[in-house]
C-alpha cells in the first residue's frame, strides 16, 4: 500500500514538473515578446553610442601663414580665445569701428526714429565713403545703420552717434566707456567712423571682444549679412542702393554671421567677423592686412578653426552608432549608420557636455542598406549645433507572422521547436505511465 502511494506521489511530481516546464517556457516567450513590443513602442531605437564621441582640436596646432600682421580667433562656443598673433599690438581699426557705432545706435534708438543730418555730420572727409548727406536731411535710424555697415558711410556713422548722445563728442565718450566695461584696456576711440588718427586704436584681442558683444544684437547681424539694401528717397536726395563690403571680403568662406570691414588703402585693411561652421562659432579679427590678404586670410582661419579649437567629433561616417526597431522584419532591429563629419564644442570641454538625440521614422521591413530611416540632432551648451540623417546599416528582409510584434524569425522558430519538444516529451511520458 505504501509503495502505491509513493508511486502516485512520483507521478504527481513528474506531472507537475512537466506543467512547470511548459509554463516557464511560455512565460519566457511571452515576456520576451512583451519586452520587445514595449521597447519598440516606447523607444523606437537605442541610444547613440557615446564611445563614438571623440576629442578633437589641439591648442598647439600649427597656425596658418597670414598676411595680417595681427590676428585673433575667439571661440563663442567656449567663450575664450583659441588663437592670437600679435593680438595685443595697438593698431588702427579703420572702419571696423562702425560695428560698435551701429551697435550702440541699435541699442539706444528706435529703428523708425528720424534723425537729421547736422553741419558737423556732413563735413567732407577726403576720399572717405559717404552717403553724401546734406545738412538738414532726414533719415530713419535703421537706414543710416544699413549705410554705415554695408557701404561704410562715414557721415551716416556721425549722424547715428549724434542721434544717440546729442553730440559726436558725447557719443565717443560712450564708446570708450562701453569697451572699458567689456574689459578692453588697449582700445581708444576719437571718432565714430574709424577715420585714421594717432589716438584712435585697438588690438585684435580687444576687437574680438567688442565684436562678440556687438553680434549679440540680432538686428546688427541681419544688417551685416544683407546683400542689397535700398535707402528710400529723403527730403534732400533720391534713393540709394547699397552693396555689402563685408560679403565681398568674405566671399570665399561660408557661414558668416556678421562683422565689418575697414581700410585706409590697399595695404592698410582690417576685418572683423563672426562665422559658424559645422557646430563651431567663432569671431575672427584681422588687423594690419592687405586688400588681397583680407580675402584670403579668412579662408585660412576658417580651415584652422576646427584644428585649434578643443571640442569633439560626434560623427565621422560611423557604422553602427545605434539600433532601431524594425516592424515586420526577419530580425527585430537594424544597425544604424550616419554619414558626414559633425562637431560639438561644449564649454566644459567634456564629452558629457555633448548630447545626441535620435528620432526614427516609421521603420518597417523590407529595408535596404543605406535607406534613410531617421534624424539625429547634436546639442552642446544646451543649444542645437548640428543635425543629420540616420541610415540603415544593413538589409532587413520581411519576417513571418509574429514579426508584426517585433519577434524575429529565429525566435519564432526556436519557440516552435521548444514547444514541439515539450509536447513530444509529455506524450512519451504519458505512454510510459
Amino acid at each position: 500500500m505504501a509503495e502505491k502511494r509513493t508511486e502516485k506521489r512520483k507521478k504527481r511530481i513528474r506531472l507537475d514538473y512537466r506543467k512547470a516546464a511548459r509554463a516557464l517556457t511560455l512565460l519566457v516567450l511571452v515576456a520576451s515578446f512583451l519586452m520587445n513590443l514595449f521597447s519598440a513602442a516606447s523607444g523606437a531605437g537605442e541610444a547613440y553610442d557615446r564611445d563614438l564621441i571623440r576629442a578633437c582640436g589641439d591648442p598647439n596646432a600649427e597656425a596658418p601663414k597670414l598676411t595680417a600682421g595681427s590676428a585673433a580667433m575667439y571661440s563663442l562656443d567656449l567663450d575664450k580665445f583659441v588663437y592670437e598673433k600679435n593680438a595685443d599690438k595697438k593698431l588702427p581699426p579703420y572702419s571696423i569701428t562702425k560695428i560698435l557705432t551701429v551697435y550702440l545706435a541699435l541699442e539706444n534708438l528706435d529703428p523708425d526714429q528720424v534723425l537729421t543730418a547736422s553741419k558737423n555730420s556732413v563735413r567732407e572727409l577726403k576720399d572717405g565713403m559717404e552717403m553724401e548727406l546734406e545738412e538738414g536731411e532726414k533719415l530713419k535710424m535703421i537706414d543710416l545703420a544699413y549705410a554705415a555697415m554695408m557701404m561704410s558711410a562715414n557721415d551716416a556713422a556721425i549722424v547715428l552717434g549724434e542721434g544717440v548722445s546729442g553730440s559726436e563728442k558725447a557719443f565717443i565718450k560712450l564708446m570708450n566707456e562701453t569697451v572699458k566695461e567689456w574689459g578692453c584696456e588697449n582700445t581708444h576711440f576719437v571718432n565714430t567712423n574709424g577715420w585714421e588718427h594717432k589716438n584712435h586704436y585697438t588690438t585684435a584681442h580687444d576687437m574680438a571682444i567688442i565684436t562678440k558683444h556687438c553680434l549679440e544684437n540680432e538686428t546688427l547681424r541681419k544688417i551685416a549679412v544683407t546683400e542689397r539694401y535700398v535707402v528710400p528717397a529723403t527730403n534732400k536726395n533720391d534713393e540709394l542702393e547699397l552693396d555689402n563690403a563685408l560679403l565681398k571680403a568674405t566671399k570665399k568662406i561660408d557661414g558668416v554671421i556678421g562683422g565689418k570691414t575697414g581700410s585706409w588703402s590697399e595695404s592698410q585693411c582690417t576685418v572683423t567677423y563672426g562665422f559658424t561652421d559645422n557646430g563651431l562659432t567663432s569671431v575672427v579679427v584681422l588687423l594690419d592686412d592687405t586688400a588681397k590678404g583680407r580675402v584670403n586670410d579668412p579662408v585660412k582661419m576658417s580651415a584652422f578653426a576646427h584644428e585649434v579649437t578643443p571640442g569633439f567629433i560626434v560623427t565621422d561616417s560611423d557604422k553602427g552608432v545605434c539600433e532601431a526597431w524594425v516592424k515586420y522584419g526577419a530580425v527585430p532591429k537594424v544597425s544604424v549608420d550616419v554619414k558626414g563629419l559633425r562637431y560639438a564644442y561644449p564649454k566644459n570641454n567634456k564629452a558629457r557636455g555633448v548630447k545626441v538625440e535620435t528620432k526614427f521614422d516609421k521603420v518597417e521591413a523590407p529595408i535596404k542598406k543605406g535607406d534613410r530611416i531617421g534624424k539625429y540632432r547634436i546639442y552642446a551648451n544646451d543649444e542645437q549645433v548640428g543635425q543629420g540623417y540616420l541610415y540603415a546599416g544593413e538589409d532587413v528582409k520581411k519576417g513571418w507572422f509574429l514579426s508584426r510584434f517585433y519577434v524575429s524569425n529565429t525566435a519564432t522558430l526556436l519557440a516552435a521547436v521548444v514547444l514541439a519538444l515539450l509536447a513530444a516529451f509529455e506524450l512519451l511520458t504519458r505512454k510510459k505511465h
